[in-house]
This record gives structure tokens, C-alpha cells and sequence, in this order.
């Protein structure tokens, strides 16, 4: 990298930051520096969502990825992401919203208690913290092949990065990083365009990269090339798509730093519209991402280490100053993520650990302040998973994710869903860890049970199928012996298109005995309502673009027909 390249980089991520540090003063009180006071508008969401979502690790592991899967990567950002985006802001958010919790872990307790608000605030460290270690070990990359930097001076900037994203969350809360977020979102889409379009032009486009993978491997360009082109033994075709959909739909229900964006919001409208916009800049951009794997394939066949793949295409294909343009988006990708992940983790720990079963009656500056301090704690914690990522992020993060964290989705769904007993929750989610660390572990020490029991992509399947089925059979036999659940013990917890939301708050203040007289009741009163939507509704409704239903039904039907259609 040249001293223009550096500058560039230095320029677009430093103006950031000093955006965040100057433009979003400290936040006093909890309700500002958690939730934004519930005042983000829908495009600023949208982006942030979609920045948080791709960080750097997802521009270096997604193309090692995809060097590796090929295009069967599409269904996972563009219908798997999108689907968890709408069931989130849809669905699963309204009674999260409209009840005035913080947190998704919070909502949890209130639904199926103490223990499994534990339980997800755990899985929610293990899954992030693991993501952190990703643009870790992604940064590592791009700083070691293209500025030639040492591993020692490689990781030191890596951990100035954190530090400073860190620095202005701690000042500025969710409203610095949403914001923060938005402009970051933009750089990098034109830094990923950027190296798209030159490689795609100087490789002949979709005929010369068929024609290049075939030099390498006459069956090659059905592999990559094909949505579902990718099959290892003993695994359909259907099933590695349906654990490309359900991972990111995973990841949207139940990451706290995502919900928490959403739950900023300043109206119902608003999240809605956000998920719409998070998931075509999400589309948008992964494309460029995704389809630099089979171009690094064809160029670079025999990669040991395939994550390298997208530096090495940064450094075989740009000029100086394009490179710059790159690194600059691929750092403000981290910093998207650095900051989201701070405020997601830190409000979990804060209101589900520390103030829940810790120090119940201390003030709210008491509580903000302890966030603040949570934030770099968590950041650090990233680089414990490092050691283990250096075969594949991606492979990595998809065996972890289908065994640990797809039982909580599932127990988050039913919750939103059905009207399955309070005692089911630490049912289903029993069952899909004990399935889940099996599986692992017949892999990993061949125990010889069969590819469908322990197969990362099996996984996915099961740990939906059987947290579900116990929760249903566990609820069915409470039911026998103690009746169903009643109106009221569901108010406000399931999802309903419309709700008293006042009766609800009123009824959420005393739900749990042991929180009266607490800081978490009084920021559960004391949170402010808001409303369905930001303006008042024209005579005639909604036009069609004002519409989110409308919007997210014709995303998922144009990227359902060029999944299965076009590029199957």
C-alpha cells in the first residue's frame, strides 16, 4: 500500500470517528445511551442493520467462503439475512417493542424465565465474540499480504481500530453507533464495488470466469457458478441452502445488537422499512462479495490458506488509490461492527447479569456507567476465538452457529408464535445444545454415528426440528396436568397486530415479583410509548412505496427467482 492509499484510509475511517466522537455527546441517562430514546429514523436502521451485518470479516471470510461454496453463499445474504430481518422487525420485535424491554434476553424472562434469559445472554457473548475474532483475523490478512506489515505491527492496528470505535460508543451510545453505522454502510459498498467491477471487466465478465475455472477443473464451473452447484457427501444440495438460509435468519432473531437497533426506533413504521432497506444493501453488496471467491478460484487454485483470497485479489487487480478506496471500506466495515457489538453485548450483561441478579436497586447513571465500562471488555474478548479461525472463518463460524446458536432461535420463535408453557423454554434449548455438542463432538473424535446426526449442515435442520418438538411435547404434557396458558399470562409476550400497548406496560411492571422496586421495573415504566407510525396516515392509506409488507414481499419474491430460477 502507498502513502495515497494510506491517506484515503486514513481520511474516510478517521472522519468517522471523529464524526462519532464530535457529533453524539455523552449520553447521561440509560434510556438515551441504550435505545437511542427510541428516536432513529427507518433509512438510518436500514443502513446501520446492513453495516453491522457485513463487517470486514465478512468481506475477507464470506470470499474464502465462497472460493470454498461458491454461489450456494447467495441464499444465505440474500434470502436468509432478509427473512431474519423481516421476521424480526414483522414479528418478533412488537412484543419486545411495545412491552418497553431493553433487551431480547429481557423479553426471554418474561416468556419463559430466569434460566433462559442466562442462556441467551451466554450465546449471544459465544456468537459475537466469535464474529469480533473474524474481523480480527480479517484485518490481520489485509494488513499482512498488502501493507506488508509484520504480525506484531498488524495486530497492534487491528486493536487501535477496536479501541477507537470503542471510544466513541462509550461517549455517544447506540445513537453514535447507528449513525456512524449509516456512513460506514456507504463506504463500504463502494469499496466493494470497486474491486468488483475491475476484476470483473479485466476477467471477461461471466464467460471468461466460466472459461477460466474450466482451465482449472472441467467440472469446476458447475460447482461454483451454481446457487446449487455445492453437495458434499451424504448432504443434499437443499439441505447446505436451507443452512445457508437459516444461519443469518439465526442471526437476525436473536442478536441483541441487532434487536436493540430496531427497538431504537421511533415508530413501528420505521423498523419495518428498515429491514427492507437493510436487506437490499445487503444484496447489493454481497454480490460483489460473494462472486470475488470463484474469480480468486480461478486465479488463485491452490490456496492453503483461503481466506487470503480476497487481499490477494486487492493486490493483484488495483492500482494505488483503489486500494486505498478498498482497505477504507473494509475497515469501516469493522468499525460497523466493533461499535454494534459493544453496545448489543453491554446492554445484555447490564440489564440480564449485572442489574438483573447483581446490584438490583443503584442508580441509572450507576447502570450507564457500568455499560460503559462493560464495552471494552467485551471487545477483548474477541481475540480469545483467533487461535481457532485459522482454517476458515466461515467453516468455523457455521459449525459453532448450527450447534450453539440455532436452538435460541428456535426458542425465540416458539415464544413469538405459539402458546407453549413458561417451563418449555429451557426444554428446547436443552435439547438443541445437547444435540448440537454432540454432533461435535461424534465429528471431531469419530464416534461413528452417521453424516446426518453430526454434519455441520445437518445441524441446521435438526436444531430446529428438535427444540420445537420438545417444546411442544413439554408444553402439550403441562397442559394435561395444569391447563393451558391463559390470555393474560401471554399479554403482550406473543406476537398480535395490534395491543393495548398501556395495559401491556402497566401489566409488564408487576409481572415478576422480584423485580419491584428495582431500576429495571422503573426504565420499564418510565419508557416512553411510541406509535405505529412517525406522520399522520393519509385518507387513502399508504402509497405502495410506503408500504414495508408490500416492499419485503417483492425483495423475497425477485430474490427467490434469481436464486432458484436464474443462477440455480
Amino acid at each position: 500500500m502507498s502513502f495515497l492509499d494510506w491517506t484515503i484510509v486514513f481520511l474516510v475511517n478517521g472522519g468517522i470517528v471523529l464524526y462519532g466522537l464530535l457529533a453524539f455527546r455523552e449520553k447521561g441517562e440509560s434510556f438515551d445511551w441504550y435505545l437511542a430514546a427510541k428516536s432513529m429514523p427507518w433509512w438510518a436502521i436500514g443502513l446501520s442493520a446492513f453495516g453491522t451485518a457485513v463487517d470486514s470479516g465478512d468481506y475477507v471470510a464470506i470470499a474464502g467462503g465462497s472460493y470454498q461454496f461458491g454461489l450456494s453463499q447467495l441464499s444465505q445474504w440474500w434470502l436468509g439475512i432478509a427473512i431474519g430481518w423481516f421476521v424480526l422487525s414483522f414479528f418478533v420485535i412488537l412484543p419486545m417493542y411495545r412491552s418497553g424491554v431493553f433487551t431480547n434476553a429481557e423479553w426471554l424472562e418474561y416468556r419463559f424465565g430466569p434460566s433462559v434469559r442466562i442462556m441467551a445472554v451466554l450465546i449471544n457473548i459465544q456468537s459475537r465474540t466469535n464474529v469480533l475474532a473474524n474481523i480480527f483475523f480479517s484485518m490481520y490478512l489485509v494488513l499482512s499480504v498488502l501493507a506488508g506489515f509484520s504480525a506484531t505491527a498488524s495486530w497492534f492496528v487491528v486493536v487501535a481500530v477496536a479501541a477507537s470505535a470503542t471510544l466513541y460508543v462509550v461517549r455517544g451510545g447506540l445513537q453514535a453507533g447507528v449513525f456512524t453505522d449509516a456512513v460506514q454502510g456507504v463506504a463500504m459498498i463502494i469499496g466493494s464495488f470497486v474491486l468488483w467491477i475491475v476484476v470483473w471487466v479485466r476477467g471477461g465478465g461471466w464467460s471468461g470466469l466460466n472459461e477460466r475455472l474450466a482451465a482449472v477443473d472441467p467440472g469446476l464451473p458447475d460447482v461454483m457458478l451454481h446457487v446449487g452447484g455445492y453437495a458434499p457427501p451424504g448432504v443434499p444440495a437443499a439441505v447446505v441452502i436451507l443452512s445457508f438460509i437459516v444461519v443469518l435468519t439465526m442471526y437476525a432473531v436473536i442478536n441483541q445488537y441487532e434487536a436493540i437497533r430496531f427497538l431504537g426506533a421511533r415508530s413501528e413504521w420505521d423498523f419495518k422499512m428498515a429491514a427492507v432497506v437493510a436487506s437490499t444493501a445487503t444484496a447489493v453488496c454481497l454480490w460483489f462479495n460473494i462472486t470475488m471467491g470463484p474469480m480468486a478460484r480461478a486465479d488463485f487454485p491452490a490456496l492453503e490458506t483461503i481466506d487470503q483470497a480476497y487481499p490477494l485479489m486487492i493486490q493483484a487487480y488495483l492500482p494505488h488509490g483503489l486500494i486505498g478506496i478498498v482497505v477504507a471500506g473494509l475497515i469501516a466495515g469493522g468499525y460497523s461492527t466493533f461499535d454494534s457489538i459493544g453496545i448489543g453485548i453491554s446492554s445484555l450483561f447490564v440489564r440480564d447479569i449485572y442489574a438483573r441478579f447483581i446490584v438490583k436497586r443503584a442508580s441509572d447513571a450507576h447502570y450507564t456507567r457500568v455499560g460503559r465500562i462493560t464495552a471494552p471488555f467485551i471487545m477483548a474478548l474477541g481475540f480469545a476465538y483467533v487461535p481457532f479461525i485459522q482454517e476458515g472463518m466461515l467453516a468455523f463460524y457455521l459449525r459453532l452457529a448450527g450447534a450453539i446458536a440455532v436452538p435460541l432461535m428456535t426458542v425465540i420463535l416458539m415464544g413469538v408464535f405459539t402458546r407453549v408453557h413458561r417451563q418449555t423454554g429451557i426444554v428446547g434449548l436443552f435439547v438443541g445444545l445437547t444435540y448440537g455438542v454432540t454432533a461435535i463432538l461424534g465429528e471431531s473424535f469419530e464416534w461413528g454415528l452417521p453424516v446426518w446426526y453430526t454434519n455441520t449442515w445437518w445441524t441446521y435442520l435438526w436444531n430446529i426440528v428438535l427444540p420445537a418438538a420438545g417444546m411442544l411435547v413439554a408444553s402439550a404434557l403441562i397442559t394435561l396436568r395444569h391447563g393451558p396458558m391463559s390470555d393474560a399470562d401471554l399479554e403482550g409476550l406473543v406476537y398480535a397486530r395490534e395491543n393495548d400497548i398501556p395495559s401491556v406496560r402497566n401489566h409488564m411492571a408487576h409481572r415478576l415479583k422480584t423485580l419491584e422496586g428495582t431500576w429495571l421495573q422503573k426504565t420499564l415504566v418510565e419508557t416512553p410509548i411510541r406509535g405505529a407510525y412517525p406522520f399522520k396516515l393519509p385518507p387513502g392509506g399508504l402509497t405502495l412505496f410506503r408500504r414495508p409488507g408490500v416492499l419485503a414481499l417483492g425483495y423475497l419474491a425477485i430474490a427467490s427467482g434469481l436464486l432458484f430460477g436464474v443462477l440455480w
